[in-house]
């Protein structure tokens, strides 16, 4: 019995092997589902300009905080800021709540893709055709 005990225990303390993380799936339409919090991205658009990464000067410095006051959600018209060339890895803010995406007013999710220091990011339209999650 002692020993049984050993074992259960032992095997709590055992890291998850990689392979059982799964990564997100793409919906019919290729949008990815805005409730994922996976952290890594891979731009797969053979557009030779890239994937943009959009951002809007109304947002607040602390567009994380609960309290702040946001502009709606139409990243499609926010200005390009940065671009994404094909096999660009992107990682995914997952502030404030472990959540990588947030959708537009349409409801097509777009990650949000850290690109500075203090949880500075910008949009990249979340769809298989431009992005595709990968393990690292």
């Amino acid at each position: 019995m002692v020993y049984k005990s050993f074992w259960a225990i032992a095997l709590c303390f055992l890291p998850l092997p990689a392979l059982a993380a799964t990564l997100p799936t793409p919906r019919q339409n290729g949008d990815y589902s805005a409730r994922t919090g996976h952290k890594y991205w891979v731009v797969v658009d053979p557009d030779p300009k890239g994937v943009n990464c959009r951002w809007s000067t109304a947002m607040p410095a602390a567009w994380y905080d609960p309290g702040a006051k946001l502009p709606p959600f139409q990243f499609d018209q926010w200005a390009v800021v940065k671009q994404f060339k094909k096999n660009t890895m992107l990682t995914a803010n997952l502030a404030p709540a472990g959540f990588a995406m947030l959708s537009d007013t349409q409801g097509r999710a777009w990650l949000k893709v850290s690109i500075g220091v203090n949880d500075r990011i910008c949009m990249v339209r979340a769809n298989a055709k431009l992005i595709k999650p990968i393990q690292r």
